[in-house]
């Protein structure tokens, strides 16, 4: 587990360990749990997941789909970005989810090689299956979110970090290596600067022998370069950048205290997001509770074996340091349960974990039973966290349903031009739709129909479906729809959207 001169022929394996497949440095040991995780992501349950509200925003602008919706405004377009390469060819979404899995295994793969020198390959192979046995990890690798990519990004970050402020990488590869990590943080959210690059920034500041300027404009030139999308998008959607600002900080949840580390807890195994405000209240899944204290208690042990070894100590701490600081930024800033926010803490976290169970099975004085907890600790993660991404996955299939609700909604004469109050349904028909819901609904639609479409207010008539929470749809005055004979069952069928 010793720093080594990336390049340097001193830090290079014997020609016999170079040979032998099962040697600790061997790439073998990653490369077998990327595989592993791309099979668990290739299952029918997460292939089709349909996709969800957030997903359907980030793809809406590079979908070969037409539609109206909107990006919000203070989401970063990277993730649609990733997925562009097939959403602009076709909306299959075995197609999609296959590749987003291809791309998840490969870029954790990736990450994990920036930690090569840092620990040893099969240290870092015992981490990666650590964290991608986490239900949320392969929900979110299938799925086309940003939080799975900022993990990535930060695990990356931080181990090219640790190498280019030790000198343990060349320059001229750690660098660009930084500027890419950099870049692909800031694509997915402006604000993981401060979210997820903090740590690193603050540790670049404090410790005086970390301070190589190269390092800070690397991740400068990265970070910058990152925003140039947002800013662009700005321009072209939202009235410039700073009406893009302005809009972004109008945007839910407001920002404020909420003190809501309990909500973060409560649903570390799903619902994947949600708060007291959608009736999601109770502990989900109350006996997994036990294993994450374990997960808990074999970081904190790893940290305290990476604090004891000084080859160690910097890298422990840093990843302890910015997994603590994601989560508590999250638990206090957040104030609904959204546990792939907290993917980034759980990558670092994984490090520390695998610190800690090789030196339990290993160095410690009850190595034998140390051995039994560990593989107890780790099959019971593999199967109960399997069993609950499956549970989730079967809700977000059940509660998915829109694509259904849009063919009813077609079916009594439905199509553009419209706007429906649901962006979901609407990317589906082909509508226009605000970007947020959030306050007055009647006050969003009359705003977003007065200001964002060209026809303006008075074109535009609300469709009355029966129902006490019907779907909002507007369409045009003229349109067919309001003098056409529809069917009571069409009818019903539509308002249930």
């Amino acid at each position: 587990m010793h720093d080594l001169k990336v390049g340097d022929p001193q830090a290079r394996p014997t020609g016999r360990s170079r040979r032998n497949l099962v040697s600790p440095e061997s790439l073998f040991w990653p490369a077998i749990v990327s595989v592993a995780f791309l099979a668990a992501e290739l299952t029918p349950p997460l292939l089709r997941m349909p996709l969800g509200a957030d997903e359907i925003t980030y793809i809406a602008r590079t979908s070969v789909h037409a539609s109206g919706v909107s990006l919000p405004p203070v989401h970063g377009q990277g993730a649609g970005l990733l997925a562009a390469p097939v959403t602009l060819f076709t909306m299959s979404l075995t197609a999609i989810r296959i590749w987003m899995s291809v791309l998840s295994a490969v870029g954790l793969f990736l990450a994990v090689l920036c930690w090569r020198g840092l620990r040893s390959m099969r240290v870092l192979a015992l981490a990666e299956l650590v964290l991608v046995s986490l239900a949320i990890t392969q929900n979110s690798g299938v799925q086309i979110y940003p939080d799975w990519w900022g993990a990535i990004g930060l695990l990356a970050l931080t181990g090219l970090f640790l190498h280019a402020v030790n000198g343990t990488m060349r320059d001229r590869v750690v660098l660009p290596l930084i500027a890419v990590a950099s870049l692909l943080i800031i694509l997915m959210r402006p604000q993981n600067l401060v979210f997820l690059m903090g740590p690193a920034i603050i540790a670049w500041l404090v410790v005086r022998r970390w301070q190589n300027f190269k390092v800070m404009a690397a991740m400068v030139i990265g970070s910058v370069l990152g925003a140039v999308e947002w800013t662009i998008g700005g321009y072209l959607w939202f009235g410039g950048f700073f009406g893009r600002v302005h809009l972004a900080g109008g945007e839910p949840p407001s920002l404020r205290l909420y003190m809501a580390l309990g909500t973060q807890l409560r649903f570390l195994n799903g619902p994947w997001y949600c708060g007291s405000s959608k009736g999601c209240t109770s502990w989900a899944v109350p006996l997994e509770t036990p294993w994450w204290l374990a997960f808990l208690a074999i970081a904190i042990l790893g940290l305290w074996v990476g604090w004891h070894r000084s080859e160690m100590k910097a890298s422990s701490v840093l990843a302890a340091a910015t997994a603590l600081w994601v989560f508590l930024l999250y638990a206090f800033l957040v104030p609904f349960g959204a546990p792939r926010y907290l993917l980034p803490s759980f990558a670092l976290m994984a490090i520390l974990i695998a610190d800690g169970i090789v030196w339990a099975v290993t160095e410690s004085p009850w190595r034998r039973l140390a051995a039994v907890a560990a593989c107890l600790f780790l099959v019971g993660g593999i199967i109960s966290q399997r069993v609950i991404v499956q549970h989730e996955a079967a809700n977000q299939d059940a509660g998915r349903q829109f694509q259904a609700q849009a063919a009813a909604l077609e079916k009594i004469g439905v199509h553009p031009p419209c706007v429906l109050e649901n962006p979901s349904v609407a990317y589906y028909i082909g509508c226009s739709a605000p970007w947020t819901t959030m306050g007055s609904v009647g006050q969003v639609m009359r705003q977003f129909l007065q200001t964002r479409t060209a026809q303006g207010l008075k074109y535009w008539r609300l469709l009355q479906l029966p129902g006490s929470q019907p779907p909002i749809v507007y369409l045009p005055a003229t349109s067919p729809v309001f003098t056409a004979h529809i069917s009571r069952a069409a009818l019903r069928a539509a308002a249930k959207g």
